[in-house]
Order: C-alpha cells, then sequence, then structure tokens
C-alpha cells in the first residue's frame, strides 16, 4: 500500500489522500462565485464539520457515507471513492439560479426542463427538481439535464435519482422539524468498490439554502447576495461587521438545526496540525 500522501486543496477544504483513506479539513475559508475570500470566517468550518457529521450519520439509513472517524472539529477521516464527474443540486423550491434560469427562459435549455408561466419566486414546487452540473477542472460547473448526467455517469441512474430524492426528503423533514425550510441542496455521490455512496459535505450552510421566516437567509446565500449589492465582479475585502454577521448566521444555524451551541474549542490551526500529524499526514 502507498505511503505518500495527496494534497488537494480546494477553495474550504484541504483534502490529504492515502490510497484507500483521507483526512477533509474544513476551514474558515469563505468563497462564491468560484472566488475565496480573503477574510476568515470565525468558527465557520467546525459549524460546517458538525453538520455535516450529523447529517451524515442520519444518511446511513438511505446509502453508505464516506464518513470513518471524527478525530478532531475541523477534521475528517473519511474512505477515498471514485467521484461521479457530476454535482447533484435538488430544488424544492424555485429560487437562487433556478429562478433567474426561469426568468430567462434558460431552465429548458440548461437542464431540459419545463415549468409553467405565471411562476413567482421562492414558490414551491410540485415535485422537487434534480439539476445536475458537469465538475470542471477549471472555471465554471456546466448544467446539464437530467439524461445527459445519467449518460456520464458509472452508476445506474435510477438508483442516483432515487437516493438524491431520498437524501432531500430527510434533510427537508429534519429542517422542517426545527422550524427551517431547506429550500435546496447540492448533493455529491461516488463509488467505493463499486457501490454507490454518499461523499464530501451534507446539508450545510455552504451546500444548501435553509429559509426561517420571511425567507431569512441562513446560508452562503446571504454572502453572496451582499457581494451582488456591492456591485462586486472580484474579489473585495469583508467588512469586520459583515464578517461578523456571516459568523452569527453559520452559528445560530447550528444551535437552531442540532438543538444545542457549537461547544468551545481551542483556535482551530494548531489543533488540526497535531491531528494530521499524530496520522502521518504532516
Amino acid at each position: 500500500m502507498a505511503t505518500s500522501n495527496t494534497l488537494y486543496r480546494g477553495k474550504v477544504r484541504d483534502c490529504y489522500w492515502r490510497e484507500d483513506w483521507g483526512a477533509i479539513v474544513t476551514t474558515d475559508r469563505i468563497s462564491a462565485f468560484d472566488q475565496v475570500f480573503p477574510q476568515l470566517i470565525p468558527r465557520k468550518g467546525e459549524v460546517l464539520q458538525a453538520l455535516a457529521v450529523h447529517f451524515l450519520q442520519l444518511a446511513q439509513s438511505i446509502l453508505p457515507t464516506h464518513l470513518l472517524e471524527v478525530p478532531d472539529p475541523n477534521v475528517m477521516i473519511v474512505r477515498r471513492t471514485k467521484p461521479l464527474p457530476v454535482e447533484f443540486v435538488v430544488r424544492g423550491y424555485l429560487t437562487g439560479s433556478a429562478w433567474r434560469d426561469y426568468q430567462a427562459g434558460l431552465l429548458e435549455e440548461h437542464y431540459n426542463i419545463h415549468l409553467p408561466r405565471g411562476m413567482t419566486e421562492h414558490q414551491p414546487l410540485d415535485t422537487p427538481l434534480i439539476t445536475p452540473t458537469t465538475k470542471e477542472e477549471s472555471g465554471h460547473d456546466q448544467p446539464i439535464s437530467c439524461q445527459k448526467a445519467a449518460s456520464i455517469i458509472d452508476a445506474d441512474w435510477s438508483e442516483v435519482e432515487a437516493v438524491l430524492l431520498a437524501l432531500y426528503q430527510q434533510g427537508s423533514a429534519w429542517a422542517l422539524a426545527h422550524h427551517l425550510t431547506l429550500a435546496d441542496c447540492k448533493y455529491e455521490l461516488g463509488l467505493y468498490q463499486g457501490k454507490l455512496m454518499l461523499i464530501d459535505e451534507l446539508h450545510t450552510p455552504d451546500s444548501s439554502r435553509y429559509w426561517a421566516q420571511d425567507h431569512y437567509q441562513l446560508s452562503k446565500e446571504f454572502f453572496r447576495q451582499w457581494l451582488l449589492e456591492q456591485g462586486a465582479t472580484g474579489i473585495i475585502d469583508i467588512p469586520p461587521h459583515i464578517v461578523q454577521e456571516i459568523s452569527q448566521r453559520y452559528l445560530h444555524l447550528h444551535q437552531l438545526l442540532l438543538d444545542r451551541p457549537l461547544p468551545p474549542s481551542a483556535p482551530p490551526e494548531d489543533r488540526i496540525r497535531a491531528t494530521l500529524q499524530q496520522r502521518g499526514l504532516l
């Protein structure tokens, strides 16, 4: 078995891979519109991981997940899978990019989805929609139809579709029980020993759109909307009060979904380094 490590640095997560397992480090970085911003969001990584771990454990009733153990509030040990070359967003409401595509008449072109005229923003959909995108090594991921997605994944589409809808239903039910709405969520799947497996994060505020009353944003969408209001077309500095607001929204969502505050912890940098050294990854 190979002992060398492969480091992949994503927008928010750093992944240290061995041959058949790895460590995913969830940082306090924040990204939007394919850009990583210079300011860190205090405790964001811990919130993301705590929610991901909770929902990955819950999802075990639907399909196996890549989660093996959690040695640190910012570090997950996971199985190494062969990711499907497609990401999937399941949408229960006409909002976000789906609403913008609907207004522009692009839903059919992008996803081969036909919706009736006269729908309104944030309107609930009669049946949740699956909107896949490619995973591009550089540049923007490209929207594709479910038919196209089925043709490029090495998995049975009917199984993939059933799993995605079951995951969204499970997440929606949990959110509703906690007085929230899960408007949509991104899912990633992989293959492990030839079988479908849930990978990456799950039902976190970075991968999901949560609403409280009056569509109050408890997800990264708040930050995206703030950027649009600034007319930002590239990386800009996030003012301290916006950094604090983002952090508070993440912490508040943790409290609402898990019925407990995020427990105190030491500063992440030394903790994470020590955990990775203990695993022979640094």
